[in-house]
């Protein structure tokens, strides 16, 4: 029901959030099945890293295949945002969110060129620490660019809840889960700086991140039920 009368603008917050996620949990299983990592819940014990269902082939294939997917998908998420918020005529139309959405398209190409260099090519790590500080520096811009990029999104929400009729507890989820993954990252590099580290620290926060990013995207799907984005749409909504 959610995906056959969607609008194209919503099937895209759909797979933007379902790709990842299946992505990730079906690397980790594998990864979990080969006896590389533990069967557990890294939510809370931080056991495995989504990193580490990335290195050992098959889940190395699925994990790279799935996030590259994921950013395309992404980036046409953005371009939907661009185009909605657009959408209204007597706006004035605002440079500094073109600025935003093209910070956003290229966090995403980040995150596909931190997710390429996984591999089994990458054991001992100890032999391939730039490689491996390639990656931690990549995907923690996508992560920080991209929450960043979801808190301004949710700043020109507000400027034009009226015309657009958006709900004003969409606009309140949208930034809990943005500020929530902003402190997150802020905490996770404060704690590495002083060396405050745990045990899973780089796990639990991983997983939480992405999740809540996957999240993020989701919750347009029911700002999007009457935005149509091509004419075709227009011309024969479902």
């Amino acid at each position: 029901m959610l995906l056959f009368k969607a609008t194209l603008p919503q099937r895209i917050a759909l797979m933007a959030f379902l790709i990842p996620v299946v992505t990730i949990a079906v690397s980790y299983a594998l990864t979990v099945m080969a006896g590389h990592e533990p069967l557990c819940i890294p939510y809370i014990e931080g056991c495995a890293t989504i990193t580490s269902t990335g290195i050992y082939y098959p889940a190395a294939y699925i994990l790279r295949a799935g996030i590259a997917m994921s950013a395309v998908v992404f980036i046409l998420w953005w371009y939907c945002v661009r185009a909605w918020l657009e959408s209204v005529k007597q706006a004035p139309l605002v440079g500094w969110f073109h600025a935003v959405v093209w910070i956003a398209v290229i966090a995403s190409v980040l995150i596909i060129a931190s997710m390429v260099i996984l591999g089994e090519n990458l054991i001992p790590s100890r032999d391939h620490r730039t490689l491996w500080r390639f990656h931690a520096v990549t995907a923690g811009l996508f992560f920080l660019a991209n929450s960043i990029c979801q808190i301004m999104m949710t700043v020109r929400m507000r400027q034009l809840r009226d015309q657009l009729g958006i709900k004003f507890s969409h606009i309140i989820a949208k930034e809990v889960l943005a500020a929530i993954q902003l402190v997150m990252l802020l905490v996770l590099i404060v704690m590495t700086i002083m060396d405050w580290e745990f045990d899973g620290m780089i796990a639990f926060f991983e997983w939480w991140l992405a999740t809540l990013s996957s999240l993020f995207y989701l919750s347009a799907y029911w700002d999007w039920h009457t935005f149509r984005l091509t004419r075709l749409e227009q011309e024969f909504p479902a």
